[in-house]
């Protein structure tokens, strides 16, 4: 709740009184704002992001311990996905507990085995393209990093 711009019942209650979204952007244009920009700058700050790791199947993504990183995660990852959908991506964001949470994108081109790669992994399960470990030890990060690497190897 902390890393949230808006806590989600505040905004349901500016919200529910609308018939469209245009409606509450003219009535709210200052919370509307405040949103376009905070978003706008967890863009920024992803966009200078640089991988962890490199390797001939994808790329490995460490986000630092901060609040928009965690709003941005989700994002990011199917934005890799798009921009080189000939690649594997993981972006990992710390948690609390001091363990990762991992999102995995197979390639776009290649979308199969991402379960396959986090069932791996205790916590990890999903989809053919799109997967995820809910809690990596930190001491397991440099065997995902290689099993990732492996795994999406062409």
């Amino acid at each position: 709740m902390d890393d949230l711009i808006m806590p989600p019942a505040i905004l349901y209650r500016h919200l529910c009184g609308f018939d469209t979204p245009d409606d509450f952007m003219r009535a709210y244009p200052d919370i509307v704002l405040s949103l376009a920009e905070a978003y706008q700058s967890d863009r920024e700050n992803a966009d200078a992001l640089v991988p962890e790791t490199t390797g001939d199947g994808g790329q490995v993504y460490l986000l630092p311990d901060a609040a928009w990183a965690r709003r941005i995660s989700g994002m990011l990852g199917n934005q890799l996905a798009n921009q080189d959908p000939d690649s594997a991506h993981a972006v990992l964001t710390p948690t609390p507990s001091g363990d990762w949470m991992a999102s995995i994108r197979a390639p776009l081109n290649r979308p199969t085995s991402a379960v396959q790669l986090a069932e791996q992994f205790a916590t990890g399960g999903g989809r053919a393209a799109a997967a995820g470990i809910n809690a990596l030890p930190a001491t397991d990060l440099s065997a995902f990093t290689a099993a990732f690497m492996a795994h999406f190897a062409p």
